[in-house]
């Protein structure tokens, strides 16, 4: 599908789930794999390719939306993380500006009376 060497596991586990369809376990087997394999482009394949079929389209298109949110899950993974380092400095400068802001016009009301 994706031009690498043909996988034994995955061609296996969708065999399977080509041959006893309504079997959800099988499908969500078969999508673990996908996802801890990096091929959720194949079963993506896969499902969009059994999306035409009469009686199983359905279904496929179900499984394709769970290929997508898996996708999508494993993208948000990866998104860098706000660095909280930086905000917590920068909240912590900021009250000390405010608390010497304080200071220095306290001081300068108390020298001028």
């Amino acid at each position: 599908m994706s031009g690498d060497v043909t996988d034994p596991t995955l061609e296996a586990l969708w065999k399977k789930v080509l041959d006893d369809w309504d079997n959800q376990a099988l499908h969500g087997t078969f999508l673990e794999y996908c996802q801890s394999n990096g091929r959720l482009v194949e079963a993506a394949v896969r499902y969009r390719g059994m999306s035409g079929d009469r009686e199983r389209g359905e279904s496929a298109e179900k499984h394709l939306k769970s290929v997508l949110a898996l996708a999508m899950a494993q993208l948000e993974t990866l998104r860098s993380p706000r660095p909280e380092s930086q905000s917590r400095a920068g909240s912590i400068a900021l009250i000390l500006l405010f608390i010497g802001g304080t200071l220095g016009i306290l001081a300068y009301l108390a020298a001028s009376r």
